[in-house]
């Protein structure tokens, strides 16, 4: 009975705790840390990084010599067959083990590949760790968006729903004021025109708000059975404002925190390993073996099994230089060393355009901030004008010196004001957000990996270039 009163508070408790957890406000912050986390695309992304560190491990293996084990045989026959001796037939019984030995080989000089392998190994995994940071990077904007557009399809509910609750009121005065006989059939026909009207735009409104959460959950990778709901009070509170920012300041920070610059420049140096891997293919390659075997074990032969093994006898030892030369094969290593230099060049050239790219970008997110401050303050003092607009033309209309459809004209003036001042306070977070990120914030949790340093490796000549 005791055990049985206890699994029912636990369960009550456990309830609780589940209810609180699904009708909590995600902030922005959490979503986009939720969605990097829970993203497939990140799952395959971290896959990618494992083996990428599988070839780092087996790059640094291929410096070392070979070793081929033990290999031993075992024959056994039986049957009649001629004595030598006599030269007659006879039972026969043979059984032979064989094969014991040791090989070892290691390739001496091939042009240094197995080296530049290993270099393009650790850059590939370098790359890669850029690349799963870039990709997270990708995610977190994509929620970003996501939440500013539920944000404000929901403002947009709730701004729409104050509209329909003050049309609903003056419907109803009208209809009275109508049975008493002191205002015109008219005006309650365009009451009602414009109740219908905010209805159908409160409608449409709320539809834009599930589209907009079904997006946030599907970007998020979210349970779509469960409930979402979001905190506006962090973006409610910003008030958007004039910064003195200057592009070439926040790009010089881009160029050492972003991690698309840092894969181009990882491009570049790629790049270089394949041209130095193509004239490779040019060189000479010496390599080295040698072996040693043991004797084979015979029973037709005297002494037991560890005796013929050891016998000195029967020990053979092996020791090979190879060389190989490459001379003619239709010029088709002459043809990828050039493949290989014009995709050096073209490695160059492309990092130029992510650079000339990443500034446009940074320019013109400066530009839509200074936009959006400057539209945030004409939107409020449009909403403020339409503020006093409505009461005055209520008063006039209440005292008979305007028609209904002037009332009704700054009625839906005034909602858009308000429409105006959400929109442009939400692209002003937002482009905050993204400027904050140029200047080296991340957007998401850092993802954590082995990397020790996020520079660019030694040999980017673009770097170098940029330092001189």
């Amino acid at each position: 009975m005791i055990l049985k009163q206890y699994s029912i508070l636990l369960s009550i408790l456990t309830s609780g705790l589940l209810v609180n957890g699904q009708n909590r406000e995600w902030s922005l912050q959490e979503c986009i840390d939720y969605g990097v986390e829970k993203s497939l695309s990140m799952q395959q992304r971290e896959l990618q990084n494992k083996n990428d560190k599988l070839d780092v491990r087996d790059a640094t293996l291929s410096l070392l010599p070979s070793v081929s084990g033990i290999s031993p045989g075992v024959s056994y026959s039986f049957g009649r067959g001629i004595d030598p001796e006599t030269n007659t037939y006879t039972n026969t019984r043979y059984m032979s083990v064989g094969g014991f030995g040791v090989g070892s080989s290691l390739t001496v000089f091939a042009g240094f590949s197995n080296i530049n392998r290993l270099r393009a190994a650790k850059l590939s995994r370098l790359m890669g760790w850029e690349e799963t940071e870039n990709q997270a990077n990708q995610i977190a904007i994509q929620v970003m968006n996501a939440f500013f557009t539920l944000l404000y399809a929901e403002e947009e509910v709730r701004i729409t729903q104050e509209q329909v609750e003050n049309s609903r009121l003056r419907l109803k005065k009208i209809e009275r004021e109508y049975e008493l006989g002191k205002k015109p059939k008219s005006d309650l026909f365009e009451m009602q025109a414009q109740q219908a009207s905010v209805e159908f735009r409160l409608i449409t409104a709320q539809n834009n708000c599930l589209n907009a959460q079904a997006n946030l959950k599907y970007i998020m990778n979210y349970n779509a059975e469960e409930e979402l709901k979001i905190d506006a009070r962090s973006v409610s509170e910003v008030h958007p404002e004039l910064h003195e920012l200057k592009t070439k300041e926040i790009f010089s920070q881009a160029l050492q925190t972003l991690p698309g610059i840092k894969l181009a420049a990882y491009q570049i140096r790629s790049a270089q390993l394949g041209v130095y891997s193509a004239r490779a293919g040019l060189y000479p390659s010496i390599s080295i073996s040698g072996s040693i075997s043991f004797g084979n074990y015979s029973d037709q032969r005297s002494g037991d099994f560890f005796s013929q093994i050891t016998d000195r006898n029967q020990i053979g030892k092996g020791f090979s230089i190879g060389m190989s030369i490459p001379f003619y094969s239709g010029l088709s290593r002459r043809s990828s060393l050039q493949r290989a230099k014009h995709n050096y060049q073209s490695s160059k050239i492309q990092y130029q355009q992510t650079e000339r790219a990443l500034y446009n970008e940074i320019q013109q997110a400066l530009q839509d901030l200074k936009s959006c401050t400057q539209r945030y303050r004409i939107a409020v003092q449009r909403e403020n004008f339409s503020t006093l607009s409505y009461n005055a033309a209520r008063k006039r209309y209440e005292q008979g010196l305007i028609t209904i459809i002037d009332l009704n004209t700054t009625s839906n003036s005034l909602l858009e004001a308000k429409y105006d001042v959400l929109r442009a306070r939400l692209d002003y977070v937002m482009q905050k957000r993204m400027i904050d990120f140029y200047q080296g914030k991340p957007l998401q949790l850092k993802i954590e990996n082995e990397k020790t340093n996020s520079l660019p490796p030694s040999g980017c000549s673009l770097y170098k270039q940029r330092e001189s």
